[in-house]
């Protein structure tokens, strides 16, 4: 059996949660390749595809979205999970509430065995300066939000899900 893992990102913090969770899932004795969504993964190869984004401005990143959209069918025919990366992810007040992953799944239509919103990092020197006014005017903490125990441990929630039902 094997999964496939792919992220999109723009600052790379969610290609280290990524490669936390495929470090975890392949403990678990599963056969994971990892993949950036640029490189254009083809997921009916697959038993189970999880699927990474980091979020920017209250949405996914546009490639995971198009290529999710494009992949739809597929993703739908074996176990599917998301996960989304954002600085935001970190503050308490959201409950671990992601409206870019809630608009994301309801316009995709394909539901996920699993969902999880992971906090990233919020590093202005790796964000494009019409972002960073904009995260400023926020007043939005900047720093590395990163918990990749957490990531780790979800790996060893979901392999169960992400294996096909006998």
């Amino acid at each position: 059996m094997t999964v496939l893992v792919a992220y999109a990102t723009h600052s790379g913090a969610t290609r280290t949660l990524a490669e936390t969770l495929t470090a975890a899932l392949r403990a678990t004795g599963l056969e994971v390749d990892l993949t950036d969504i640029a490189d254009s993964p083809d997921p009916t190869g697959y038993d189970a595809v999880v699927l990474g984004s980091g979020v920017r401005v209250e949405a996914i990143e546009k490639h995971a979205a198009t290529w999710a959209q494009h992949h739809a069918q597929a993703l739908g025919q074996h176990p599917f999970a998301f996960f989304s990366c954002s600085g935001s992810a970190a503050d308490p007040a959201k409950g671990g509430k992601q409206k870019a992953t809630d608009t994301f799944l309801e316009k995709l239509r394909v539901t996920p065995v699993a969902v999880k919103n992971f906090p990233g990092w919020v590093l202005m020197d790796r964000i494009p300066m019409h972002e960073r006014l904009l995260l400023k005017s926020m007043r939005t903490p900047t720093g590395d939000f990163r918990d990749l125990p957490a990531v780790e441990a979800w790996g060893g929630e979901i392999a169960p899900l992400l294996r096909p039902a006998p």
